[in-house]
C-alpha cells in the first residue's frame, strides 16, 4: 500500500503542525519506508518547499524499515539552544554545545544509535521546557503532574494552554489540508 504524496502530508499534519505553523523548533516523525513506493524520492520532493519555509531534515536514526527523522527550524533551535539551562542539561549528557547546533544534531543522533533508545534529553531538541525535560528524567517518567504531548513536572496550567493552542493548530492544519488547500501554502515561512 502506498501512501503517497497524500499520505506523507497528512502525517506531518497531524504529527507535525505546530512545527509546520512555526509554534515549535522542531518535530520528530516516524515513518515506514514501505508504506511508501520511494520514501526517499518522496522526501527530496519536499525539501525544497520545507527548506524556502526555513525547516531542515535530519535523519536522527534509520533502519531497513524506519527512519526516525527530525524536522526543525533551525533558526528556533539555536535560539532553545542559546538558552543557558539548555546548555548546561546537554553539557551533562556530552553534547558540544561550543561547537553549534550540527555538531549537537550529530552527537544526539550518535546517541541514539548508542542507547538503542530515546535519550530523554530530546525533549529539549523539540522545544519542550527544561524543567519538564529534567523532570522526566529525574523522576524516570513517574510522579508528573500533567501528560500531554510530553509529561509536565512544572508550570502545569500555562502548558495546558500551550498543549491546547497546538491540537488547535493541528484540527485547523489538518481541516485545511482536508478542504484541498495545498500543503506548501499551508507550510509557514517564520
Amino acid at each position: 500500500m502506498d501512501l503517497g504524496r497524500e499520505g506523507f502530508e497528512q502525517l506531518m499534519g497531524f504529527h507535525a503542525a505546530p512545527m509546520l505553523v512555526g509554534l515549535r523548533p522542531a518535530s520528530l516523525l516516524s515513518f515506514r519506508r514501505d508504506k511508501f513506493a520511494d520514501f526517499d524520492a518522496l522526501l527530496e520532493d519536499y525539501r525544497p518547499c520545507f527548506s524556502c519555509k526555513g525547516i531542515e531534515i535530519f535523519p536522527v536514526a534509520q533502519g531497513e524499515v524506519y527512519v526516525l527523522l527530525l524536522f526543525y527550524r533551525a533558526e528556533l533551535l539555536k535560539q532553545q539552544f542559546q538558552d543557558k539551562a539548555v546548555q548546561k542539561v546537554l553539557r551533562q549528557y556530552g553534547y558540544p554545545c561550543e561547537e553549534g547546533l550540527t555538531a549537537c544534531l550529530h552527537y544526539l543522533q550518535l546517541r541514539m544509535r548508542l542507547k538503542k533508545s530515546f535519550p530523554h534529553e530530546i525533549g529539549l531538541f523539540l522545544g519542550y521546557p527544561v524543567a519538564d525535560v529534567v523532570g522526566f528524567i529525574t523522576h524516570k517518567g513517574q510522579d508528573f503532574c500533567y501528560s500531554g504531548y510530553w509529561k509536565v513536572y512544572a508550570n502545569e496550567e500555562e502548558t495546558r494552554a500551550l498543549f491546547d493552542c497546538y491540537a488547535h493548530c493541528t484540527e485547523e492544519f489538518c481541516a485545511k489540508l482536508e478542504a484541498g488547500c495545498s500543503f506548501p501554502e499551508l507550510v509557514r515561512a517564520v
